[in-house]
């Protein structure tokens, strides 16, 4: 399993407040499975840049920590970039990266918002060759109002990083509707677990994955075969299709491009 998405790097944004926290995350993880964890704290423009140097020092101290305890989960460079007009210069000028250092972006939206220029940025990311994943889709309030949405950022070529909570229910009714929706319609692409903490948000991956392999085995297999091929900057096969329940029972085929 690879947990995609986690706030364990100590003392940089709202996730783990010390490098004994960040070791309790990490061994929950390492104990569940887990066997790479990308480290990924929040990127802000022009409110928290978190500098790329001041990133690798606690990075590489969080790694050499885990070594210390014996630790053999492998720990993952990344950023959770917040969505802002300016993303494609900052990754021009390399002040925002990819997970493990590859051309996959992970990027949030505005939790109640979907902005204008959303479609415009990340046509213009892949235009420089990132490849563009969107963070936690199904806890943003216009995409679960608006499915289209995230359907015509999949058929663009934006991958979709789903939160393990959601499926679990841990966020409330809506979003763990909207997840289940989207894992059934295959718009789903990755796992991570958005881990804060080791109480409220646990970096806990297990039990979606079992969720996931039950209930959408095609999409089970999909994320098994092409995960390893993101953290090692691979292209990743064929997105499956996405099939989305009409009013009135009927399904429709939306088939998504290479």
């Amino acid at each position: 399993m690879i947990d995609f998405h986690s706030h364990i790097i100590n003392g940089v944004d709202d996730g783990a407040k010390n490098l004994n926290t960040s070791l309790k995350m990490l061994k929950f993880s390492e104990n569940e499975g887990v066997e790479y964890i990308c480290a990924t704290p929040h990127f802000i423009t022009e409110e928290y840049e978190i500098n790329r140097s001041d990133y690798v020092k606690k990075f590489d101290e969080l790694v050499t920590a885990s070594k210390q305890e014996n630790m053999n989960i492998k720990i993952l460079s990344g950023l959770e970039i917040y969505m802002h007009p300016n993303l494609p210069k900052l990754y021009k000028e390399k002040k925002i990266w990819g997970i493990n250092d590859s051309e996959y972006l992970l990027i949030e939206l505005p939790m109640g918002q979907f902005p204008i220029y959303t479609e415009n940025v990340f046509y213009e990311l892949m235009l420089l060759g990132a490849k563009p994943i969107l963070a936690h889709p199904e806890r943003n309030l216009k995409i679960i109002k608006n499915h289209d949405l995230i359907i015509n950022l999949i058929n663009q070529g934006v991958m979709m990083q789903i939160n393990c909570a959601s499926l679990l229910g841990d966020y409330g009714k809506e979003i763990k509707k909207t997840a289940h929706v989207f894992l059934k319609s295959n718009m789903i692409h990755m796992l991570g677990s958005d881990g804060h903490n080791t109480t409220s948000r646990k970096t806990k991956l297990k039990e979606a994955y079992a969720i996931v392999k039950n209930e959408n085995k095609e999409v089970y297999d999909w994320i098994i075969e092409n995960q390893t091929n993101i953290i090692n900057n691979i292209s990743v096969s064929e997105f499956l299709e996405i099939k989305l329940k009409k009013a009135k029972g009927k399904i429709s085929f939306l088939n998504i491009f290479k």
